[in-house]
C-alpha cells in the first residue's frame, strides 16, 4: 500500500519562545511536504474539521458561505422560479452534512431562515409583508412545501440520533441528546403501541411496508411546524383564509414542472399574493402608506380590495368580465364524443353517463344561450350545462360558480336552492335528475364538489388531477386578466369603462 502525501497531516507541539504551541516540523514524503495542522488549515476527522488546538471551525462561516451561495444563484441569468428550484433541490443538500455533525444555535438558524425567506420572496414575487409560512407549509395547508433550514436541521438531528443509537459503543449511545428528544421519543412510543397496528388506508389484507422510526419522528416535526404556522395565522387579520378552506377546497398541486414550464412568473406572483391578500390593491396601498384613496378604481363606491375587484365589482359584472372568466372555466369541460371508443381498462369505473348513447349536451355561455326542450321540461331556467338522455329518462345539470374561496359553502347552497323548482319539475316528468353545483375559486382553488362531479362522470384519478389543474389555471388566468385591466377595463364592445364618480 503506497502512502499518499496529499492525505497526510502532521501536528507537532513544543515550547517556542517561552510559549507552548504548535509548529511546522518540515516533514516530507519523498519530495512532497506533509501539511501541518494549523488554525487556518484544519484537517477532517470523522466528518468534523479540527484545527491545531482541537477547535471546530466557526459555524458562522458555514452560514455565511451558504448565504453567499444564495447570492451567487441570484446573480445567474436564469428565471427566478428556476433559482428557487436550485435552492430547494441543490443548495439545501449542501447543509445536510454540517447540520448532521455540528450543533447550530437558534441564532444561526434564524439567520439562515431570514436569508432564505428574503431570497425566496424575491424570486417568487411574494410581497415582503406576506406571511412567509406560505413558502414552507405543506400542500395540504395550501403552501409551497419548500425546505426551511431550521426545520431541515431538526430532521437531520433525528437522523443523527437514529445513527448514534444503533452504535454498539456505549460511549456513543450515551452522548447527550437534544432537548426535544424525550418528548419525541415518548410520542414515538405511543404511536408504536396504539397507532401502527391500526388500519389507516385501503390496501386491505396482507403485509405493508414498515415505516421507519426516523420517518415517524420527522412526520411529528412536520406536524409541529404546521401547527405553529396555524397558530401564527390565527393572530393575523387578513392572511388566514387557508385555515378554513381545507374543509371544502382542494389545494393546488404546485409542481415544479408546472411552475417552470406552464405558469408565467407573473401568474405565479399574482397567485401567491392574491392568496395571501398582499396584492397592491387600493386598500393595501393605503395600509402600506403608498396611497391615499381606498375607493375602487372602477365602480367608485366600494373599498378597492382584491376580493371586491375579482368577484364583487358591479361594473365588472355588468360588463361581462366575470362571465367571460366563468365561460373560460366552463370551456375546459370536455365529454367523449358520440361514437368515440372508450379507452380500454381492466377497471370499469362507475359513470352516470353509462348505459346510454343518446346523451345531448347544451351549454349556457355569455355569448350563446339555450332553451330546455319542451318535451323534457317547460322552464326558463338554464343551468350552465344541461345533459339529457331520452332513453334513460335522465338529466344531469351542472352549475358552475367562480366565487371567492371562503364564500364557496354559501354560494353552493344558493345554487342548489336556485334549481330546486326545476329539479322538482323534471322529477314530476319522470326524469331521474342529478344536480351538481360545482365551484372553482377566483384564485384558482377548486372545490371538492368539482372532484365529486368528475368522479361520478367516470374519470380516472390521473384524468381528474389533470382536469383540476386545467380548470384552476383557467380561473386564475381569468382573474389575472381582470387584475391587469383594473385601470384600463374594456367592455365587450371595446369601449373603456368609465369610472362612476
Amino acid at each position: 500500500m503506497r502512502t499518499k502525501p496529499s492525505k497526510c497531516h502532521c501536528l507537532c507541539l513544543g515550547r517556542r519562545n517561552t510559549r507552548y504551541t504548535s509548529y511546522d516540523p518540515g516533514l516530507s514524503i519523498g519530495v512532497q511536504c506533509v501539511s501541518t495542522v494549523t488554525e487556518n488549515a484544519p484537517f477532517k476527522f470523522l466528518g468534523r474539521k479540527i484545527d491545531n488546538i482541537g477547535r471546530t471551525p466557526s459555524l458562522e462561516g458555514i452560514v455565511d458561505s451558504f448565504l453567499n451561495d444564495l447570492n451567487k444563484v441570484d446573480s445567474q441569468q436564469i428565471s427566478n422560479v428556476k433559482k428557487a428550484w436550485i435552492y430547494d433541490n441543490y443548495l439545501t443538500s449542501r447543509l445536510n452534512w454540517p447540520f448532521l455533525v455540528y450543533d447550530f444555535s437558534k441564532t444561526l438558524l434564524s439567520k439562515l431562515d431570514a436569508g432564505v425567506i428574503k431570497m425566496l420572496k424575491l424570486w417568487l414575487g411574494l410581497a415582503l409583508m406576506a406571511d412567509s409560512s406560505a413558502l414552507f407549509r405543506d400542500r395540504n395547508s395550501f403552501g409551497m412545501n419548500l425546505k426551511r433550514p431550521s426545520e431541515l436541521y431538526k430532521h437531520l438531528r433525528v437522523s443523527k440520533r437514529h445513527i448514534l443509537g444503533k452504535s454498539h459503543d456505549d460511549v456513543v449511545t450515551s452522548l447527550p441528546k437534544d432537548n426535544d428528544a424525550p418528548e419525541l421519543e415518548s410520542r414515538l412510543q405511543f404511536h408504536q403501541q396504539f397507532m401502527i397496528g391500526a388500519q389507516n388506508n385501503r390496501v386491505g389484507l396482507g403485509s405493508s411496508k414498515k415505516v421507519q422510526d426516523t420517518d415517524i419522528l420527522k412526520s411529528f416535526i412536520r406536524q409541529d411546524e404546521n401547527d405553529k404556522y396555524k397558530i401564527h395565522a390565527m393572530s393575523l387579520e387578513m392572511q388566514n383564509d387557508w385555515l378554513d378552506m381545507g374543509d371544502f377546497c382542494i389545494p393546488l398541486a404546485l409542481k415544479w414542472r408546472t411552475l417552470i414550464h406552464d405558469w408565467s412568473p407573473a401568474l405565479l406572483k399574482f397567485y401567491l399574493n392574491a392568496f395571501q391578500m398582499t396584492l397592491p390593491d387600493q386598500s393595501n396601498l393605503v395600509r402600506w402608506g403608498k396611497g391615499t384613496e381606498k375607493t375602487c378604481y372602477i365602480c367608485g363606491k366600494a373599498v378597492g380590495t382584491a376580493k371586491h375587484l375579482l368577484v364583487g365589482c358591479r361594473v365588472l359584472l355588468d360588463s361581462g368580465q366575470y362571465s367571460r372568466r366563468h365561460d373560460r372555466v366552463l370551456e375546459i369541460i370536455r365529454f367523449v364524443r358520440e361514437g368515440t371508443r372508450a379507452i380500454k381498462s381492466n377497471v370499469k369505473p362507475y359513470s352516470i353517463l353509462k348505459a346510454a348513447s343518446d346523451w345531448t349536451i347544451m351549454m349556457d355561455t355569455y355569448e350563446k344561450q339555450y332553451k330546455i326542450p319542451e318535451d323534457i321540461c317547460a322552464s326558463a331556467s338554464r343551468p350552465d350545462i344541461f345533459l339529457y338522455s331520452r332513453i334513460l329518462k335522465r338529466v344531469v345539470m351542472i352549475e358552475l360558480t367562480v366565487p371567492w374561496e371562503t364564500n364557496i359553502p354559501k354560494d353552493h347552497a344558493i345554487k342548489v336552492n336556485k334549481y330546486y323548482e326545476l329539479t322538482n319539475e323534471l322529477t314530476r316528468n319522470r326524469f331521474v335528475v342529478d344536480l351538481y353545483a360545482v365551484e372553482v375559486g377566483a384564485r384558482g382553488i377548486t372545490a371538492k364538489s368539482l372532484y365529486n362531479l368528475l368522479k361520478d362522470l367516470g374519470l380516472s384519478r390521473t384524468n381528474i388531477n389533470s382536469f383540476l389543474e386545467r380548470t384552476s389555471k383557467a380561473a386564475l388566468v381569468g382573474s389575472f386578466q381582470i387584475w391587469l385591466g383594473r385601470e384600463r377595463n374594456l367592455d365587450s364592445g371595446g369601449e373603456r369603462i368609465t369610472r362612476v364618480s
